[in-house]
């Protein structure tokens, strides 16, 4: 059975991807993935979901690519790792015109609960993950269309939710350690694709991020200078990765870099 990991830090009663969840599906999927002594606060205001003790030694420089790398060392076989604030949905497709052409966006199913998705997707996913043991669920942002993206796409970055089959690799050589303390959603889509997989990002069932994200204490909210530790791991893949992602100003956080990557392959010369 594939199980839901949920990394979190010091959102003990803000767990907002189990805020629509039965319990019986927390009980059934999910697993908070959690500091040792935050153990009772979180067990108090979720009794029904597992819990995965990451352990009680942290340096101060220990990021969220050392929770995800934990995550993966104490876990076994079919995972999937989503943000502590997003939910399950399906797309919708839209079919509208633009520029004088038919067009069809990829929407949430505001029909569909996430609770009555939530199996479906596990069923879904659990076929790829046998072919690919790296991949990801898509959020719906910019407009995308449909026919270019369902029911997966392969090559994508994949954040906020991505899957891991443990089965199949070694996770001191496929290691967050490996890459900068920020930015590790880039660094492992990098590090599989640089390894010769290709990485399948799914459309078909998605994800959806809270609008609330920004406004919540702990997690990633705790980091200080976040900023420029963000910028310096932007920094770190521009030079390990110059082949596949550049950097540019982000129009979102404040002016921070982001980075922007085209996946392809080195293109090999011929010997004779």
């Amino acid at each position: 059975m594939i199980k839901i990991c949920i990394p979190s830090y010091k959102r003990p009663n803000e767990v907002l991807a189990l805020k629509k969840v039965t319990p019986e599906n927390q009980t059934k999927y999910f697993w908070l993935c959690i500091r040792e002594e935050e153990m009772d606060a979180y067990k108090e205001n979720y009794p029904h979901c597992n819990l995965l003790s990451l352990g009680s030694e942290w340096k101060p420089s220990d990021s969220i690519g050392e929770t995800r790398q934990r995550i993966n060392e104490l876990m076994t076989g079919k995972i999937i790792v989503i943000d502590d604030d997003v939910e399950f949905s399906k797309t919708k497709i839209i079919e509208k015109e633009w520029k004088g052409e038919p067009y069809h966006y990829m929407r949430y199913d505001k029909d569909l609960d996430c609770n009555d998705v939530i199996e479906e997707t596990l069923n879904y996913i659990d076929g790829l993950m046998d072919q690919y043991p790296y991949g990801s669920i898509r959020a719906h942002g910019h407009p995308r269309d449909g026919r270019k993206f369902m029911p997966y796409r392969l090559n994508q970055v994949g954040v906020w939710c991505v899957w891991f089959n443990l089965d199949m690799f070694d996770t001191d050589v496929v290691s967050y350690r490996h890459g900068p303390n920020d930015v590790e959603d880039v660094y492992m889509s990098l590090r599989w694709f640089e390894l010769g997989y290709d990485i399948p990002q799914v459309s078909l069932y998605c994800i959806k991020k809270s609008k609330s994200t920004h406004s919540q204490k702990g997690g990633c909210s705790e980091i200080t200078n976040r900023g420029q530790k963000h910028d310096d791991a932007v920094d770190w893949l521009i030079e390990k990765y110059p082949h596949l992602c550049h950097s540019r100003p982000s129009h979102l956080y404040g002016g921070t870099k982001t980075v922007r990557v085209k996946f392809k392959r080195k293109q090999t010369q011929n010997l004779f």
